[in-house]
Protein backbone atom coordinates (compact mmCIF):
# COMPACT_ATOMS: atom_id res chain seq x y z
CA UNK A 1 0.00 0.00 0.00
CA UNK A 2 3.02 2.42 1.46
CA UNK A 3 5.28 1.21 -1.70
CA UNK A 4 5.05 4.53 -4.14
CA UNK A 5 5.26 6.59 -0.91
CA UNK A 6 9.09 7.54 -0.80
CA UNK A 7 8.54 9.30 2.78
CA UNK A 8 6.88 6.41 4.70
CA UNK A 9 9.18 3.65 5.88
CA UNK A 10 7.61 0.35 7.59
CA UNK A 11 8.93 -1.73 10.03
CA UNK A 12 8.21 -5.47 11.30
CA UNK A 13 7.87 -5.51 15.07
CA UNK A 14 5.82 -5.67 18.20
CA UNK A 15 5.18 -2.52 19.81
CA UNK A 16 5.99 -3.04 23.98
CA UNK A 17 6.74 0.15 25.25
CA UNK A 18 5.90 3.66 24.19
CA UNK A 19 7.86 6.61 26.76
CA UNK A 20 6.36 9.88 25.83
CA UNK A 21 9.05 11.94 27.62
CA UNK A 22 11.85 10.70 25.53
CA UNK A 23 9.27 10.15 22.73
CA UNK A 24 10.30 7.17 21.74
CA UNK A 25 8.61 3.68 20.67
CA UNK A 26 10.36 0.15 21.64
CA UNK A 27 9.43 -2.77 19.58
CA UNK A 28 10.53 -5.96 19.58
CA UNK A 29 10.43 -8.86 17.08
CA UNK A 30 12.37 -12.27 17.50
CA UNK A 31 14.11 -11.22 20.30
CA UNK A 32 15.52 -7.96 18.44
CA UNK A 33 14.78 -4.80 20.29
CA UNK A 34 14.44 -1.23 18.64
CA UNK A 35 13.99 1.92 20.03
CA UNK A 36 12.03 4.44 17.03
CA UNK A 37 12.19 8.12 17.89
CA UNK A 38 9.38 10.58 17.07
CA UNK A 39 7.96 13.99 16.93
CA UNK A 40 4.28 12.98 15.84
CA UNK A 41 2.82 9.64 16.99
CA UNK A 42 -0.72 7.99 15.82
CA UNK A 43 -1.49 5.05 18.05
CA UNK A 44 -3.83 2.56 16.48
CA UNK A 45 -3.12 -0.49 17.70
CA UNK A 46 -6.64 -1.72 18.22
CA UNK A 47 -8.26 -3.93 20.25
CA UNK A 48 -8.10 -8.01 21.29
CA UNK A 49 -10.52 -10.75 22.21
CA UNK A 50 -12.13 -9.92 25.74
CA UNK A 51 -12.87 -13.04 27.90
CA UNK A 52 -13.90 -10.61 30.62
CA UNK A 53 -11.43 -11.85 33.32
CA UNK A 54 -11.64 -15.60 32.24
CA UNK A 55 -8.58 -15.97 30.03
CA UNK A 56 -8.02 -19.18 30.56
CA UNK A 57 -11.16 -19.87 28.09
CA UNK A 58 -8.62 -18.74 25.21
CA UNK A 59 -7.31 -22.01 25.09
CA UNK A 60 -10.13 -23.88 24.52
CA UNK A 61 -12.76 -20.89 22.40
CA UNK A 62 -10.25 -18.84 20.05
CA UNK A 63 -11.12 -15.60 19.32
CA UNK A 64 -11.67 -14.12 16.03
CA UNK A 65 -8.91 -10.80 15.94
CA UNK A 66 -5.66 -11.96 13.73
CA UNK A 67 -5.30 -14.00 11.09
CA UNK A 68 -3.65 -16.47 13.36
CA UNK A 69 -6.74 -16.67 14.44
CA UNK A 70 -8.60 -17.39 11.47
CA UNK A 71 -6.04 -19.97 10.47
CA UNK A 72 -6.66 -22.22 14.14
CA UNK A 73 -10.54 -21.64 13.61
CA UNK A 74 -10.92 -22.84 9.88
CA UNK A 75 -8.50 -26.18 10.95
CA UNK A 76 -10.64 -26.32 14.09
CA UNK A 77 -14.16 -26.43 12.00
CA UNK A 78 -12.88 -28.64 8.99
CA UNK A 79 -11.25 -30.70 11.40
CA UNK A 80 -13.83 -31.86 13.62
CA UNK A 81 -16.17 -32.59 10.50
CA UNK A 82 -12.84 -35.35 9.62
CA UNK A 83 -12.12 -36.56 13.13
CA UNK A 84 -16.40 -36.92 13.16
CA UNK A 85 -15.70 -39.07 9.80
CA UNK A 86 -13.36 -41.35 11.98
CA UNK A 87 -15.35 -41.53 15.14
CA UNK A 88 -17.25 -45.13 16.10
CA UNK A 89 -19.07 -43.57 19.45
CA UNK A 90 -22.28 -41.60 18.46
CA UNK A 91 -21.58 -39.55 21.76
CA UNK A 92 -18.16 -38.55 20.50
CA UNK A 93 -19.70 -37.62 16.66
CA UNK A 94 -22.19 -35.62 18.14
CA UNK A 95 -19.54 -33.93 20.71
CA UNK A 96 -17.51 -33.01 17.10
CA UNK A 97 -20.39 -31.82 15.26
CA UNK A 98 -21.66 -29.58 18.08
CA UNK A 99 -20.24 -25.78 17.06
CA UNK A 100 -20.62 -23.55 19.83
CA UNK A 101 -20.55 -19.84 19.28
CA UNK A 102 -20.32 -17.64 21.94
CA UNK A 103 -21.82 -13.57 21.18
CA UNK A 104 -24.60 -12.28 19.33
CA UNK A 105 -23.26 -9.22 18.01
CA UNK A 106 -22.28 -9.48 14.40
CA UNK A 107 -19.12 -11.46 14.47
CA UNK A 108 -21.01 -14.30 16.54
CA UNK A 109 -23.75 -14.04 13.55
CA UNK A 110 -21.64 -14.10 10.74
CA UNK A 111 -19.81 -16.69 12.27
CA UNK A 112 -22.75 -19.13 13.54
CA UNK A 113 -24.18 -18.71 9.79
CA UNK A 114 -21.43 -19.39 7.84
CA UNK A 115 -20.89 -22.77 10.04
CA UNK A 116 -24.40 -23.25 9.47
CA UNK A 117 -23.80 -23.27 5.26
CA UNK A 118 -20.51 -24.82 5.66
CA UNK A 119 -22.57 -28.01 7.20
CA UNK A 120 -25.87 -27.77 5.37
CA UNK A 121 -24.12 -26.85 1.37
CA UNK A 122 -20.37 -27.16 1.24
CA UNK A 123 -19.85 -30.40 3.26
CA UNK A 124 -22.66 -31.82 2.73
CA UNK A 125 -22.10 -34.63 -0.05
CA UNK A 126 -17.98 -34.96 1.72
CA UNK A 127 -18.69 -37.83 3.54
CA UNK A 128 -19.79 -41.11 4.19
CA UNK A 129 -20.24 -42.31 7.84
CA UNK A 130 -21.45 -39.13 8.85
CA UNK A 131 -24.09 -36.39 7.58
CA UNK A 132 -22.64 -32.86 8.03
CA UNK A 133 -26.23 -31.69 7.69
CA UNK A 134 -27.19 -33.00 11.35
CA UNK A 135 -24.03 -30.53 12.58
CA UNK A 136 -25.54 -28.50 15.99
CA UNK A 137 -25.05 -24.79 15.47
CA UNK A 138 -25.22 -23.02 18.89
CA UNK A 139 -25.26 -19.18 18.92
CA UNK A 140 -24.96 -18.26 22.78
CA UNK A 141 -25.20 -14.41 24.33
CA UNK A 142 -25.76 -13.58 27.71
CA UNK A 143 -27.77 -10.46 25.89
CA UNK A 144 -31.60 -10.97 25.42
CA UNK A 145 -31.45 -9.50 22.13
CA UNK A 146 -29.44 -10.68 18.80
CA UNK A 147 -27.90 -7.58 17.04
CA UNK A 148 -29.23 -5.62 19.94
CA UNK A 149 -27.26 -2.57 18.66
CA UNK A 150 -29.23 -2.51 15.45
CA UNK A 151 -32.30 -2.45 17.24
CA UNK A 152 -35.74 -4.89 17.91
CA UNK A 153 -36.86 -5.42 14.39
CA UNK A 154 -33.25 -5.89 12.47
CA UNK A 155 -32.61 -8.02 15.25
CA UNK A 156 -35.75 -9.92 15.33
CA UNK A 157 -34.77 -10.70 11.69
CA UNK A 158 -31.89 -12.20 11.97
CA UNK A 159 -32.39 -14.36 14.34
CA UNK A 160 -35.58 -15.74 12.61
CA UNK A 161 -32.74 -15.69 9.84
CA UNK A 162 -30.46 -17.88 11.41
CA UNK A 163 -32.90 -20.36 12.64
CA UNK A 164 -33.58 -21.16 9.36
CA UNK A 165 -30.65 -21.47 8.15
CA UNK A 166 -30.21 -24.13 10.62
CA UNK A 167 -28.73 -21.70 14.06
CA UNK A 168 -29.94 -22.91 17.46
CA UNK A 169 -29.71 -19.40 19.16
CA UNK A 170 -29.97 -19.05 23.24
CA UNK A 171 -30.05 -16.12 24.91
CA UNK A 172 -29.48 -15.18 28.39
CA UNK A 173 -27.12 -17.47 28.74
CA UNK A 174 -23.94 -16.39 29.99
CA UNK A 175 -20.58 -18.64 29.76
CA UNK A 176 -19.25 -19.68 33.23
CA UNK A 177 -16.95 -22.45 32.07
CA UNK A 178 -15.23 -23.58 28.86
CA UNK A 179 -12.99 -26.52 28.96
CA UNK A 180 -11.49 -28.76 26.14
CA UNK A 181 -14.66 -31.11 25.73
CA UNK A 182 -17.81 -28.44 26.31
CA UNK A 183 -19.02 -25.44 27.51
CA UNK A 184 -20.94 -24.48 30.71
CA UNK A 185 -23.52 -22.09 31.05
CA UNK A 186 -26.04 -20.81 33.48
CA UNK A 187 -29.13 -19.31 32.16
CA UNK A 188 -31.13 -15.92 33.21
CA UNK A 189 -33.24 -18.08 35.60
CA UNK A 190 -29.67 -19.61 37.68
CA UNK A 191 -30.01 -23.04 36.28
CA UNK A 192 -26.64 -24.03 35.45
CA UNK A 193 -26.28 -26.48 32.26
CA UNK A 194 -23.26 -28.01 29.83
CA UNK A 195 -23.01 -28.86 26.12
CA UNK A 196 -20.88 -30.89 25.03
CA UNK A 197 -18.87 -29.14 22.19
CA UNK A 198 -15.42 -29.87 20.16
CA UNK A 199 -15.25 -26.31 18.91
CA UNK A 200 -15.97 -23.58 20.79
CA UNK A 201 -15.64 -19.66 18.89
CA UNK A 202 -15.35 -16.15 21.72
CA UNK A 203 -17.21 -13.22 20.00
CA UNK A 204 -18.43 -12.09 22.82
CA UNK A 205 -16.23 -8.74 23.38
CA UNK A 206 -13.05 -6.81 23.19
CA UNK A 207 -10.08 -5.52 25.01
CA UNK A 208 -7.92 -2.42 23.83
CA UNK A 209 -4.28 -3.09 23.08
CA UNK A 210 -1.98 -3.14 26.64
CA UNK A 211 -0.13 0.69 25.18
CA UNK A 212 -3.62 1.91 26.49
CA UNK A 213 -2.27 1.38 29.72
CA UNK A 214 0.93 2.72 29.25
CA UNK A 215 -0.40 5.74 27.53
CA UNK A 216 -3.04 6.62 30.42
CA UNK A 217 -0.24 5.78 33.42
CA UNK A 218 2.19 8.33 31.62
CA UNK A 219 -0.32 10.74 30.61
CA UNK A 220 -3.12 10.87 33.74
CA UNK A 221 -5.69 10.29 31.09
CA UNK A 222 -8.55 7.40 32.72
CA UNK A 223 -8.63 4.10 31.33
CA UNK A 224 -11.86 2.52 30.99
CA UNK A 225 -12.68 -1.45 31.92
CA UNK A 226 -11.96 -2.07 28.44
CA UNK A 227 -8.08 -0.67 28.41
CA UNK A 228 -9.50 2.06 26.38
CA UNK A 229 -7.88 5.40 27.05
CA UNK A 230 -9.68 8.39 27.60
CA UNK A 231 -8.65 11.54 24.46
CA UNK A 232 -9.23 14.70 24.42
CA UNK A 233 -11.70 16.54 21.44
CA UNK A 234 -8.54 16.49 18.90
CA UNK A 235 -8.11 12.61 19.60
CA UNK A 236 -4.81 13.52 21.80
CA UNK A 237 -3.50 13.05 25.34
CA UNK A 238 -4.04 15.25 27.72
CA UNK A 239 -0.62 17.51 27.67
CA UNK A 240 0.52 15.31 24.92
CA UNK A 241 -0.62 17.78 21.13
CA UNK A 242 1.93 14.92 19.38
CA UNK A 243 0.32 11.84 20.01
CA UNK A 244 -3.03 11.09 18.88
CA UNK A 245 -4.94 7.87 19.84
CA UNK A 246 -7.59 6.44 17.58
CA UNK A 247 -9.36 2.90 16.84
CA UNK A 248 -10.49 0.74 19.40
CA UNK A 249 -8.01 2.38 21.76
CA UNK A 250 -9.60 5.75 22.36
CA UNK A 251 -12.90 6.54 24.16
CA UNK A 252 -14.22 9.70 23.32
CA UNK A 253 -17.92 10.28 23.73
CA UNK A 254 -19.48 6.57 24.05
CA UNK A 255 -18.07 6.50 20.42
CA UNK A 256 -18.75 2.83 19.20
CA UNK A 257 -15.66 0.54 18.39
CA UNK A 258 -16.42 0.13 14.88
CA UNK A 259 -14.00 0.23 11.61
CA UNK A 260 -15.48 4.06 10.64
CA UNK A 261 -14.35 5.02 13.92
CA UNK A 262 -11.09 4.18 13.29
CA UNK A 263 -10.91 5.13 9.44
CA UNK A 264 -11.99 9.13 10.18
CA UNK A 265 -10.34 9.06 13.62
CA UNK A 266 -6.96 8.28 11.25
CA UNK A 267 -8.05 11.16 8.92
CA UNK A 268 -9.02 13.47 11.62
CA UNK A 269 -5.10 12.84 12.81
CA UNK A 270 -3.38 13.00 10.11
CA UNK A 271 -4.52 16.22 8.84
CA UNK A 272 -4.20 17.67 12.00
CA UNK A 273 -0.70 16.27 12.20
CA UNK A 274 0.00 17.99 8.29
CA UNK A 275 -1.48 21.40 9.57
CA UNK A 276 0.21 21.31 12.65
CA UNK A 277 3.40 20.93 10.68
CA UNK A 278 2.30 23.97 8.03
CA UNK A 279 2.04 26.29 11.36
CA UNK A 280 -1.97 26.20 10.52
CA UNK A 281 -4.33 26.51 13.30
CA UNK A 282 -6.03 23.45 14.44
CA UNK A 283 -8.68 22.10 12.63
CA UNK A 284 -11.32 22.02 15.79
CA UNK A 285 -12.80 19.00 17.48
CA UNK A 286 -12.98 15.45 16.22
CA UNK A 287 -17.01 15.08 14.94
CA UNK A 288 -17.97 11.20 14.24
CA UNK A 289 -20.19 11.03 10.92
CA UNK A 290 -22.30 7.46 11.73
CA UNK A 291 -22.72 5.80 8.05
CA UNK A 292 -24.28 3.33 9.39
CA UNK A 293 -24.12 -0.43 10.29
CA UNK A 294 -24.30 -3.86 8.54
CA UNK A 295 -24.24 -7.82 9.17
CA UNK A 296 -24.47 -10.58 7.08
CA UNK A 297 -26.36 -13.53 7.95
CA UNK A 298 -25.90 -16.18 5.88
CA UNK A 299 -25.76 -16.12 1.97
CA UNK A 300 -28.06 -13.80 0.17
CA UNK A 301 -29.49 -12.34 3.69
CA UNK A 302 -27.83 -9.31 5.99
CA UNK A 303 -29.12 -6.81 7.61
CA UNK A 304 -28.27 -3.24 7.00
CA UNK A 305 -29.12 -0.36 9.54
CA UNK A 306 -28.60 3.31 7.91
CA UNK A 307 -30.25 5.17 10.88
CA UNK A 308 -33.74 6.39 8.97
CA UNK A 309 -33.34 3.71 7.03
CA UNK A 310 -32.83 -0.04 7.01
CA UNK A 311 -32.88 -2.87 4.87
CA UNK A 312 -32.82 -6.92 5.49
CA UNK A 313 -32.29 -9.74 2.82
CA UNK A 314 -30.97 -10.09 -0.37
CA UNK A 315 -30.59 -6.13 -1.40
CA UNK A 316 -29.21 -5.49 2.51
CA UNK A 317 -26.25 -8.54 1.37
CA UNK A 318 -25.58 -6.94 -1.95
CA UNK A 319 -24.79 -3.83 -0.24
CA UNK A 320 -22.67 -5.70 2.21
CA UNK A 321 -20.92 -7.27 -0.40
CA UNK A 322 -20.01 -3.83 -2.39
CA UNK A 323 -19.37 -1.60 0.96
CA UNK A 324 -16.59 -4.33 1.41
CA UNK A 325 -15.48 -4.47 -2.03
CA UNK A 326 -14.96 -0.92 -1.68
CA UNK A 327 -12.98 -1.15 0.62
CA UNK A 328 -10.57 -3.81 0.03
CA UNK A 329 -7.69 -2.08 -1.12
CA UNK A 330 -5.78 -2.72 -4.83
CA UNK A 331 -7.52 -4.01 -7.76
CA UNK A 332 -6.05 -7.19 -7.92
CA UNK A 333 -7.26 -8.21 -4.39
CA UNK A 334 -10.58 -6.55 -5.61
CA UNK A 335 -10.79 -9.33 -8.85
CA UNK A 336 -9.73 -12.02 -6.49
CA UNK A 337 -12.50 -11.44 -3.93
CA UNK A 338 -15.24 -11.15 -6.33
CA UNK A 339 -13.88 -14.64 -7.94
CA UNK A 340 -13.58 -16.14 -4.71
CA UNK A 341 -17.44 -14.99 -4.06
CA UNK A 342 -18.49 -16.53 -7.36
CA UNK A 343 -17.07 -19.65 -5.97
CA UNK A 344 -18.82 -19.76 -2.57
CA UNK A 345 -22.23 -18.15 -3.37
CA UNK A 346 -23.03 -19.46 -6.28
CA UNK A 347 -21.44 -23.02 -5.72
CA UNK A 348 -21.44 -25.22 -3.20
CA UNK A 349 -17.44 -25.26 -3.13
CA UNK A 350 -15.12 -23.01 -0.66
CA UNK A 351 -11.54 -21.59 -2.31
CA UNK A 352 -9.82 -22.28 0.76
CA UNK A 353 -10.20 -25.54 2.89
CA UNK A 354 -6.38 -26.83 3.69
CA UNK A 355 -6.07 -26.85 7.25
CA UNK A 356 -2.94 -28.15 9.38
CA UNK A 357 -2.23 -29.40 12.40
CA UNK A 358 0.31 -26.06 13.31
CA UNK A 359 -2.54 -24.05 12.51
CA UNK A 360 -4.55 -25.70 15.08
CA UNK A 361 -1.94 -25.71 17.81
CA UNK A 362 0.88 -23.21 16.77
CA UNK A 363 -0.68 -20.83 19.20
CA UNK A 364 -0.99 -23.22 21.94
CA UNK A 365 2.51 -24.17 21.12
CA UNK A 366 3.79 -20.87 21.22
CA UNK A 367 2.36 -20.02 24.78
CA UNK A 368 3.52 -22.61 26.15
CA UNK A 369 7.00 -22.50 24.85
CA UNK A 370 7.39 -19.08 25.81
CA UNK A 371 8.89 -15.59 23.66
CA UNK A 372 12.34 -16.99 24.19
CA UNK A 373 12.01 -19.92 21.88
CA UNK A 374 11.15 -18.13 19.18
CA UNK A 375 14.26 -15.73 19.18
CA UNK A 376 16.88 -19.16 20.03
CA UNK A 377 15.27 -20.10 16.57
CA UNK A 378 16.53 -16.93 14.08
CA UNK A 379 20.11 -17.35 14.80
CA UNK A 380 22.02 -14.04 13.44
CA UNK A 381 23.84 -11.48 15.22
CA UNK A 382 24.55 -12.29 18.68
CA UNK A 383 27.03 -11.78 22.28
CA UNK A 384 28.20 -14.85 22.30
CA UNK A 385 31.58 -16.43 20.80
CA UNK A 386 30.11 -18.24 17.03
CA UNK A 387 31.08 -22.00 17.70
CA UNK A 388 32.97 -23.75 14.75
CA UNK A 389 31.21 -24.99 12.11
CA UNK A 390 30.56 -28.85 12.39
CA UNK A 391 29.68 -28.91 8.27
CA UNK A 392 33.08 -29.37 6.63
CA UNK A 393 32.00 -26.88 4.71
CA UNK A 394 34.50 -23.64 3.53
CA UNK A 395 31.77 -21.24 3.09
CA UNK A 396 27.93 -20.72 4.03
Amino acid sequence: MLRRQQNARVLLGEVTDIDLTARTVTSSVLGRTTVHPYDELIVAAGAGQSYFGNDRFAEFAPGMKSIDDALELRGRIFGAFELAELAEDQAEIDRLLTFVVVGAGPTGVEMAGQIAELAHRTLRRDFRRIDPTTARVVLLDAAPAVLPSFGEKLGGRARRQLNQTGVEVQLGAMVTDVDADGIEIKDADGQVRRINAATKIWAAGVQASSLGRILGEQSGAEVDRAGRVSVQSDLTLPGHPEVHVVGDMMSLDKLPGVAQVAIQGARYSAEAIKRRIAGKSPKGPFRYHDKGSMATISRFHAVVDLGAVKFEGFIAWVMWLALHLFYIVGFKSRITTVLHWLVSFLGRGRSQRVATQQQVYGRLALEHLGPDFEASKTGGLTTDAVGEDLTGRQSA
